[in-house]
């Protein structure tokens, strides 16, 4: 199976890149990047082309793949403003998406948010939930929307205000229901693989609830 990811330098999309490299029935992992740096290596399944991420049109013959992972995902204060925030998590997502349909892509799995409704009053969860319609618009042969809460995990970048939310949260954090409890980025990163191996026929909408499954069960087997 060949993949094409984007986002990989992100929390979640580290994660996916990393759970696609062991996977035995994966056989070529194409991340599209910005940059390439000192810190990124190649191997014989895990390659990078820099692109950009404004212009996707250009770079149609990446997208010939079995599936398409989009782990795009930035916030308003890093981006500057709303409208390079919906760039990033709208217009990027979606011009994946089209690039992807039109190649032949019969999967695309994309992460969205545990509040993504287009109607929301909250923009963040309202750009998420039009992400999720105009996927789902395109009429995929499989799409996995993963919904998660709270992301817990060491980014590269810091954000204050969710660093001390998540503080706050620690010794609390088994005791919050399962759709609202906040999930390492690692789990959401093999809700997705999972979904990957397991495409559904359709549209699919991984839940927060079932990532905080996956988390349980996880911790029940480790020794």
């Amino acid at each position: 199976m060949k993949v094409v990811l984007l986002g990989s330098s992100g929390l979640v999309g580290g994660f996916c890149r990393d759970i696609l490299a062991l996977e035995p029935k994966v056989t070529h992992v194409h991340c599209l990047v910005r940059s390439i740096d000192s810190s990124i290596k190649e191997s014989d399944k895990v390659h990078y082309s820099v692109v950009d991420f404004t212009n996707l049109t250009q770079y149609k013959s990446f997208f010939e793949a079995d599936a398409v992972i989009c782990c795009l995902g930035t916030t308003i204060k890093k981006a500057g403003n709303r409208k390079a925030f919906e760039a990033v998590d709208l217009q990027m997502p979606l011009a994946a998406g089209a690039l992807a349909k039109a190649s032949g892509v019969k999967h695309f799995l994309a992460i969205s948010a545990m509040g993504a409704n287009p109607h929301s009053w909250i923009h963040y969860n309202r750009t998420k939930g039009l992400m999720e319609e105009g996927l789902s618009m395109m009429g995929f042969e499989s799409l996995t929307l993963v919904r998660p809460s709270l992301l817990l995990g060491d980014r590269v970048e810091k954000r204050r205000a969710e660093d001390l939310f998540k503080k706050f949260l620690s010794k609390r954090l088994y005791s919050l229901p399962a759709f609202f409890r906040p999930v390492h980025a690692q789990s959401v990163a093999s809700a997705m693989i999972l979904s990957l191996l397991q495409p559904p026929e359709g549209k699919r909408i991984v839940y927060n609830r079932k990532i905080t499954g996956l988390e349980l069960l996880n911790f029940r087997r480790t020794p």
